[in-house]
């Protein structure tokens, strides 16, 4: 699950620009928060502990509409244990979860209500869990871990039931489709694709793959970011059935580099980027998601929002 990973570290030290250059995306259009509330992202406060920092205070989430609400009941990570290991967002913003410090029991942050509800599932005594991740309607938990005899663990769990089903060794899972009925686990010799009502093996690749899984359960969408080479920064779309490839060229602002895609539940496809303001000034990243025509190739942006340095262990929804 090296996805929600990626999206918790920097992407590249370059200067961000606020206005839209002259190389920006024809049609792009100032982004506005959506309609309805969904989770940006979750984060820790930094404090300054001698010449360092530390993360402080609760867990908490920042909203589309501005607000920002505190998690006080949360785990919050101990030592060197990974912050993505005790709090996950959903894709789409709707939903959070995190396990509860009291009892262990992983808790589900409705976006839409403001209001957080027990599931069926527990933090594991037995694996130390260094990554969690929430499927897009909160139906399913990724959890990621070791076990007490150093066997890497990847655990799928339905929060319903409580019911549990461990990928083979060596696979990691990757991402869930929109409706939830598939999910994609990938090994370094190729990807597999599970029904997720049976758990039985829709197909298999043998090339590695990464990437979002699409609503068809079949195909795959990538962001690709070349630093040294902006023009060809790209989302590419595959399907594992056919193995064919397509390639979007995206155009961007200066400094703006692409971070991940993302599809919606109707077929949509959506590319979040990432803006670093580093040493000269305040360090932050502005982040900023854009759809994606895929007959005409340009970017339609949705929203756009900062997180500065005073937030740790950025946990980003997507």
């Amino acid at each position: 699950m090296s996805f929600q990973v990626a999206m918790a570290a920097a992407t590249a030290a370059v200067a961000f620009t606020a206005g839209l250059s002259a190389a920006a995306p024809v049609g792009t259009l100032a982004g506005t928060a959506p309609a309805t509330p969904v989770i940006r992202h979750a984060g820790l406060g930094v404090c300054r502990n001698g010449a360092g920092r530390r993360p402080c205070g609760p867990w908490r989430l920042w909203l589309s509409d501005g607000r920002v609400r505190a998690l006080p009941d949360a785990h919050r990570p101990d030592g060197d244990h990974p912050a993505m290991g005790v709090m996950a967002v959903a894709p789409d913003g709707g939903r959070a979860a995190y396990f509860r410090k009291s009892d262990g029991v992983l808790m589900i942050w409705e976006a839409a209500t403001g209001k957080a509800r027990r599931t069926a599932v527990r933090r594991p005594d037995s694996v130390a869990v260094t990554e969690l991740t929430l499927s897009p309607r909160g139906r399913f938990a990724a959890i990621e871990g070791e076990g007490l005899s150093g066997r890497p663990v990847d655990r799928i769990v339905d929060t319903a039931t409580g019911k549990a089903f461990d990928l083979p060794r060596g696979y990691d899972s990757a991402r869930f489709s929109p409706d939830e009925k598939h999910l994609m686990a990938t090994h370094v010799r190729g990807a597999v694709v599970y029904s997720t009502g049976t758990w039985s093996v829709r197909l298999r690749r043998s090339a590695y793959m990464m990437g979002d899984l699409g609503p068809d359960g079949v195909t795959v969408a990538k962001a690709r970011w070349n630093d040294a080479r902006p023009a060809e920064n790209a989302v590419t779309v595959r399907n594992l059935a056919t193995g064919k490839k397509r390639t979007y060229p995206v155009r961007l602002r200066r400094g703006e580099a692409p971070y991940r895609a993302r599809w919606d539940r109707a077929g949509r496809l959506d590319l979040l980027t990432d803006s670093y303001r580093g040493p000269s000034g305040e360090e932050y990243h502005v982040y900023t998601w854009y759809r994606l025509d895929r007959t005409t190739g340009r970017l339609r942006r949705l929203d756009s929002f900062t997180v500065t340095s005073a937030v740790g262990d950025v946990i980003l929804a997507g």
